[in-house]
């Protein structure tokens, strides 16, 4: 499995940081063991211990993407919130979220009322008092999702549905700051980017159909868009649909017979009806103002900001002139060849101007990394990126 994402906290209440460690990707089956979560106790000298606890559910294994940590229900202990990224080989299939309550000495369970089953396929998640008070909420969001809201009422979790549910795109990333200098915290949420062949907007969003359409227990997924004759495409070729669905061979046999049909002509009007449909409507990498109440203010970030999909953002003071700035990095290689991967971000510094909007450094102050950017830790005056398969790159904040 790959190390998906990563917190330190003190989870057994022994006042050193433990470590919990999500198990991701699509190489194992839902059956592997390889997808187990792990958690590591620290012995308060460094030494990690790996527990034999099952994470983050005894029900079976999970694909997990992202954990938060806090302490959700006032008891004076960590608890904490994974997510699952997909159903293996079942891709658009709703992954659920799971609330793991802590005992105090660091042993977790799952909360039966959690409310996190099926959300969708998670990417991102904070924990975080956003309506002030004192109870840590959630933000998440994920592929095909909105950014979705659930209130914290003393450990037990409520959604708030509004406009944000439908603000559905591929997001990758969260991050939080007061940006705006009003008391509260603000999200930024890091997105596909507009530097693509993919386009998507509410009249014309990118639509994930899924259904098991050649009956053979796995799930067809088919993602179209919009062309400028206003009709929706797939995006596979031919081939690429012909090797998920065997049958369309003698519904297509040949390219010229696929190249101009839309999807109301690939799939009948049974078929059609018969799938789970899901969008993609905005693809902008966007702050996100808290206006009280669970309601926000989407502002699109500069055009530096969405030039690759954005894995990594992190917030502090960079330019030291008391407001919070932002630092992203992203990028994405492994894309099929007609799409091309997705290279042209070297990082990007936005300076804030008091009042929550950003201006893109074009020399970035000497912040530059190339690279498939996923994490961005800020430990005082540095700043350490790990890269996907490369080196990690430290600057120094002068």
């Amino acid at each position: 499995s790959e190390d998906a994402e990563s917190v330190f906290f003190d989870g057994d209440n022994d006042g050193d940081m433990d470590l919990y460690v999500c198990s991701g990707g699509t190489e194992f089956s839902q059956s592997s063991s390889a997808l187990k979560d792990r958690y590591y106790i620290n012995d308060g000298n460094g030494v990690f211990t790996l527990s034999n606890q099952f994470l983050p559910s005894t029900a079976g294994y999970v694909s997990s993407s992202t954990v938060s940590a806090g302490d959700v229900d006032g008891d004076g202990d960590m608890d904490l919130f994974v997510g699952e990224r997909m159903k293996l080989l079942n891709y658009g299939v709703a992954g659920s979220g799971f609330l793991l309550k802590n005992d105090g000495s660091g042993k977790f369970e799952v909360s039966p009322t959690s409310g996190f089953e099926n959300i969708g396929m998670i990417t991102s998640s904070k924990l975080l008092d956003l309506d002030g008070d004192q109870n840590l909420d959630l933000v998440l969001t994920g592929e095909f999702l909105g950014v979705l809201f659930f209130k914290n009422d003393g450990g037990v979790f409520t959604r708030v549905e509004g406009p944000m549910d439908q603000l559905t795109g591929w997001w990758r990333a969260i991050a939080t700051a007061d940006v705006d200098g009003d008391g509260d915290q603000d999200l930024i949420v890091g997105n596909h980017g507009l530097n693509s062949r993919f386009r998507a907007s509410a009249e014309q969003p990118i639509r994930l159909y899924f259904d098991d359409y050649d009956n053979n227990g796995f799930i067809d997924p088919i993602i179209t868009g919009y062309a400028e004759d206003g009709k929706e495409y797939p995006y596979a070729l031919r081939h690429n649909l012909i090797d998920q669905i065997k049958s369309f061979k003698k519904r297509f046999p040949d390219y010229e017979t696929y190249k101009n049909a839309p999807i109301q002509e690939i799939f009948t009007s049974e078929e059609l009806a018969a799938s789970t449909i899901l969008d993609v409507k905005t693809l902008e990498t966007s702050v996100l103002i808290n206006e009280g109440d669970f309601k926000f203010k989407v502002v699109a970030l500069p055009v530096e900001a969405q030039l690759s999909p954005m894995f990594a953002i992190k917030t502090g003071d960079f330019d030291k002139d008391g407001d919070q700035d932002i630092i992203m990095g992203g990028n994405l290689y492994g894309a099929k060849p007609e799409v091309g991967r997705y290279d042209a971000s070297y990082g990007v510094y936005l300076e804030n101007d008091g009042q929550g909007n950003f201006t893109a450094i074009k020399d970035g102050r000497g912040f530059r990394v190339d690279g498939e950017v996923r994490d961005i830790i800020v430990n005082g005056e540095e700043i350490i990126i790990s890269r996907n398969s490369e080196t990690l790159v430290k600057f120094k904040i002068q």
